[in-house]
């Protein structure tokens, strides 16, 4: 009897056990609905929390202080040249991805520091060479050195006709003073002194530098010959045509040109450590996994030249006894570039390049060009689209900006010889902040500037003046 009532009193334990094991298990029906809201509120919250709040209007800088190292040196001993390179980029401690900034030819590392220091405030190392085409360091004229750096391809010491650029050939005769058929260093040098040619004109009162731009007009020819295609083709003595404002024109776009500037921001690449050493101050601070090429003009060719496209150039090779000419496809692409910012890219049917170029680039870009943005001969915003339109999906996007011009992507300002003039609307913002996205969805991940740039946010806060287009 007793273990009768010890069976039972088990058995109802392990039941009433069981059934409170199991009402503790099953949620209660309120409570059900309360974790699915929970649940919902919590994903609501994620989804505002990823939603850009970029205003494209404003572009301020970032929070990081920024510091400016501009005397480090490179030496190229196959090129036998030595490359000036100003480094722009964070103080604080910490890993910052890498963005080579290609200035436009006829411009300088230093004329171009605005954008860099831009995108250093919100956590990038800029490095920015001065190219063999630079003008001189803030004097607003290239060197006779320079000069015969990029033209005396037979190194003899002189210039001949032929070296030169055919828009400048039309000038040969005021370069060449004596009349012996060459341009000599000292002939440039007194050219660009403002002695004239054998007409023996008196020299020109030195102009001023008015700042950080490259289109600044002076009238010197000596200036024309590595200026950027920023206006319409210059006068050709001889040919019927008259002259330009301030004698000026676009310098056409040159393979070899590129080649070598594409060769300066692998000589970059290759001697980081020799860059930290001069510029202790970015120690411990390069991300040499995450880089990107930034340029604008001739620097938005040397970014397309390195993420890819095929370019052809004229190359002298031996045969049957004699030298002969032929035409050579190269491709200079650098798999260490994960990104690149064209300003003003350069389409098909200039510098060796043509439609078939385009497709070869798989690196993700970003081309950037506006409705006014003409430059040259027929080189519109179309032609500017070109290598957005030509080249493979994956990552590509192309910003156009309704009125802007070539001079709204340098910083703001444009130069004329009667001073300058303050751009009164949003380009160089809508720049800004399109580029800061596209850098940090490429080479920092950022998932808020991926669904920033997919998105139309920059269309709206423009009122439709600046909207993005990606594949």
């Amino acid at each position: 009897m007793i273990w009768t009532r010890i069976a039972v009193v088990a058995l109802a334990t392990l039941m009433f056990g069981s059934l409170a094991t199991v009402a503790q298990d099953a949620p209660k029906p309120t409570d059900e609905k309360k974790t699915e809201a929970q649940d919902e509120a919590k994903e609501k919250t994620k989804e505002d929390t990823e939603t850009p709040t970029a205003d494209p209007n404003k572009a301020p800088e970032g929070t990081l202080k920024v510091t400016t190292i501009s005397d480090i040196k490179l030496n190229d001993e196959a090129r036998e040249k030595e490359l000036s390179i100003i480094a722009v980029f964070p103080e604080e401690a910490g890993k910052y991805p890498i963005i080579l900034f290609s200035h436009g030819a006829g411009s300088s590392n230093d004329r171009s520091l605005t954008l860099p220091n831009y995108l250093a405030s919100h956590g990038y190392v800029v490095l920015v060479p001065n190219h063999a085409d630079a003008r001189a360091s803030r004097g607003g004229r290239m060197s006779a050195d320079q000069m015969f750096e990029q033209y005396d391809k037979d190194k003899d010491g002189k210039l001949s006709k032929e070296e030169l650029p055919e828009r400048m050939q039309g000038f040969f005769d005021m370069l060449d003073t004596d009349g012996d058929g060459f341009v000599s260093k000292d002939e440039l040098n007194a050219l660009s002194g403002g002695r004239g040619g054998r007409g023996g004109n008196p020299p020109e009162k030195p102009k001023e530098d008015d700042g950080d731009d490259e289109f600044d007009m002076l009238g010197n020819p000596q200036d024309s010959l590595l200026e950027d295609p920023a206006e319409p083709a210059p006068p050709q003595p001889g040919r019927g045509q008259g002259r330009t404002r301030g004698g000026r024109g676009p310098a056409p776009l040159d393979a070899n040109s590129g080649i070598d500037r594409v060769a300066d921001l692998k000589l970059i690449l290759d001697n980081t450590a020799e860059i930290v050493k001069q510029a202790e101050g970015l120690k411990d601070k390069l991300d040499l996994e995450h880089v990107a090429v930034a340029g604008h003009n001739a620097g938005a060719y040397t970014a397309e030249l390195i993420a890819g496209a095929t370019v052809t150039i004229k190359t002298k090779v031996e045969g049957d006894g004699a030298e002969k000419t032929e035409m050579q496809l190269r491709n200079v692409a650098d798999k260490r570039v994960k990104a690149i910012l064209a300003l003003s890219p350069a389409g098909a049917d200039q510098g060796g390049l043509s439609k078939e170029s385009f497709k070869t680039i798989a690196t993700p870009m970003m081309t950037v060009t506006g409705s006014e943005d003409t430059t040259g001969e027929g080189q519109d915003a179309a032609w500017k689209h070109q290598p957005f339109e030509l080249s493979p999906e994956g990552g590509k996007y192309h910003v156009l900006i309704e009125g802007a011009s070539n001079r709204s992507f340098t910083g703001g300002r444009a130069f004329g010889r009667r001073g300058t003039e303050e751009t009164t609307d949003n380009s160089f913002e809508w720049l800004k902040t399109s580029a800061l996205m596209f850098f940090n969805s490429t080479l920092k991940g950022d998932e808020t500037a991926t669904k920033w740039l997919r998105g139309d946010a920059l269309k709206e806060a423009s009122e439709g003046k600046a909207a993005i287009e990606r594949k």
